[in-house]
């Protein structure tokens, strides 16, 4: 796994994440980076989204994982939250921790909702049965889905099966 600290790093972000067939993730780290770019912790995150949305592009070109800097302040669990949320929005695979009193909320922001359960599971036992008939397109509670929406529902199947809240077969 390696870390993004700098802005070369950040241009150089995809050669970095696909450098070699071990590297399952990279991350960025927020202290380093601001630094270089002469900013400060924003609480909306404009210091480091333009960071942050470079190296999810290129995690996500090169087939690896992407995590967020850590949240330094321990005591503004509130600040803490807003930015888990915008993470998981942005589609960050999770966030670097440095207190263990972080993780539980970490998880609970990442792990999918029994909602998301099961439209995942919906999706791709609909799929299976469209794609033995050879139709390509078909809806799901009433939303066109197509072979491009059958990986993320198969990835919402095994994390949730990670976190113990599924059992069934389809992943």
């Amino acid at each position: 796994m390696a870390a993004l600290e700098s802005p070369k790093g950040i241009l150089n972000a995809y050669e970095i994440c696909a450098a070699s067939e071990r590297m399952f993730g990279v991350a960025i780290s927020g202290g380093d980076f601001r630094k270089c770019m002469q900013t400060k912790f924003q609480p909306d995150g404009v210091d480091m989204l333009a960071a942050r949305g470079q190296m999810l592009i290129a995690a996500r070109a090169a087939g690896i994982q992407c995590f967020d800097t850590v949240f330094t302040d321990l005591d503004d669990m509130a600040g803490f939250e807003t930015e888990v949320r915008q993470n998981k929005a942005m589609g960050f695979d999770g966030k670097s921790l440095i207190n263990p009193k972080q993780i539980r909320l970490v998880h609970e922001i990442f792990a999918p909702t029994e909602k998301e359960v099961r439209q995942a599971e919906a999706m791709v036992s609909a799929f299976r049965e469209a794609a033995a008939a050879g139709v390509g397109v078909f809806t799901v509670n009433g939303k066109m889905v197509d072979i491009a929406f059958i990986p993320g529902a198969e990835r919402t199947l095994r994390l949730a099966k990670a976190c113990g809240m599924y059992e069934g077969d389809l992943v």
